[in-house]
């Protein structure tokens, strides 16, 4: 039995894009930051695990953050546990089979888990007052974004700024904002974090403390998500809390599978 982690290249990479074909809502980085990025980029390296010259995993890392994909969850674990060792990685994430299957290998790791999700029909009204915003709010909504301890707060606002405004330029993600009708102040918004002509993934959901429990979350959502379907593209979201549950499942989201992380322990 042969086992090898080769480098991903010119020569292969189609095949890498084939063995994930339509699955790629349990490797959503990895298939859009090879889309994105190709080969190309320093920060972006990807691998393919092989038994007997058949892929059994693909692993990719970006800025020192690791993703496992196994289409048939047949990896080779203990090689791989030991190639993460190698990276020094502080953060690997996976659906959670593949990462149940790592964990006893990676004592020094914590596991968190939460779901992956996919719009399968949009069941919550929109509300018409949410739209797009332009690049010249971008400001106002990151500070926002960078108060709340689940979302934003960790990154900082400087990193969440440069983060907002090059997915706004490059069109690699949208901000739709609702605001309150008298102080014109933003109640909620929602927005992408990645996109694709055939995909989008949903991030940054939240809604000004004063403003939370009337479904604004969901109505603002529900209005980006309209958009994107227009557009013809496929809808996802990762979520870890029961409330982020409730208000995805409300918009029409549906679970694909439980996807967690195992973060280095200090």
């Amino acid at each position: 039995m042969i086992q090898m982690i080769i480098p991903c290249n010119d020569e292969n990479i189609e095949t890498v894009f084939e063995y994930i074909g339509e699955d790629y809502g349990k490797c959503l980085y990895i298939y859009i930051d090879l889309k994105k990025f190709g080969l190309d980029d320093e920060n972006f390296n990807v691998w393919i695990q092989c038994e007997n010259e058949e892929i059994c995993a693909i692993i990719s890392e970006y800025y020192g953050g690791i993703q496992i994909y196994s289409k048939e969850q047949n990896l080779i674990t203990e090689e791989i546990a030991y190639f993460i060792k190698e990276k020094d990685t502080h953060v690997l994430f996976a659906i959670k089979p593949i990462i149940d299957k790592l964990k006893d290998f990676l004592p020094e790791y914590e596991q968190e888990t939460g779901t992956v999700g996919e719009l399968m029909e949009l069941k919550y009204p929109s509300n018409p007052k949410a739209y797009s915003a332009p690049l010249d709010e971008i400001e106002e909504i990151v500070r926002i974004v960078a108060e709340d301890e689940g979302i934003g707060k960790p990154y900082g606002f400087e990193s969440l700024f440069e983060q907002y405004m090059e997915r706004k330029k490059e069109s690699f993600g949208r901000n739709f904002v609702l605001r309150d009708d008298e102080s014109n102040e933003i109640i909620c918004h929602a927005g992408t974090y990645a996109e694709l002509p055939e995909l989008a993934i949903i991030g940054g959901v939240i809604t000004s403390p004063k403003y939370r429990g009337k479904g604004y979350s969901k109505e603002t959502l529900s209005s980006l998500c309209k958009e994107l379907l227009e557009e013809n593209k496929r809808i996802f979201s990762f979520f870890y809390i029961p409330s982020a549950e409730r208000m995805h499942y409300g918009v029409g989201f549906e679970k694909i599978e439980e996807w967690s992380k195992l973060s280095k322990i200090d």
